[in-house]
């Protein structure tokens, strides 16, 4: 009786397996198959696509990681609040009062006009000039 023989390629070479093999490796490889397939109908793309675009540069490094430019700009973020509440502290009371209203509390130019009885332009005005002096302590 003539025994079947199985082979499987392994890179530039063929190999002769035992048939136990020969089934797990296709099956493995239909398996691979499957889900490349599986991701391409999903929309979905492996780093190593990205591979070509550029010569001698891999897919993975022409992504950006944006953890590390939102923790970078999370610091950044930190310093300049830390620097503005230096800044808060310079004012006058008056100055920080229209502030404090506007920006934190959210009010518009209008509605401080209606409080405190004060020409909207002047509030403006006011806001602009408090403006440009933290712009100088910054």
């Amino acid at each position: 009786m003539d025994k079947k023989k199985f082979c499987i390629r392994i890179g530039d070479s063929i190999q002769e397996v035992t048939e136990e093999v020969y089934r797990e490796y296709f099956k493995m490889e239909r398996r691979e198959r499957y889900l490349e397939e599986r991701d391409l109908v999903n929309g979905k793309v492996l780093y190593s696509a990205l591979d070509n675009v550029y010569e001698d540069v891999l897919g993975e490094d022409i992504l950006v990681d944006s953890i590390v430019e939102d923790i970078c700009e999370l610091v950044t973020t930190k310093i300049m609040i830390e620097r503005l509440r230096e800044c808060l502290v310079l004012l006058s009371d008056e100055e920080l009062d229209l502030i404090i209203q506007l920006f934190f509390n959210e009010k518009s130019e209008r509605e401080l006009s209606a409080e405190r009885g004060i020409p909207r332009a002047t509030i403006g005005y006011r806001k602009d000039k408090i403006l440009s002096k933290l712009k100088k302590y910054f």
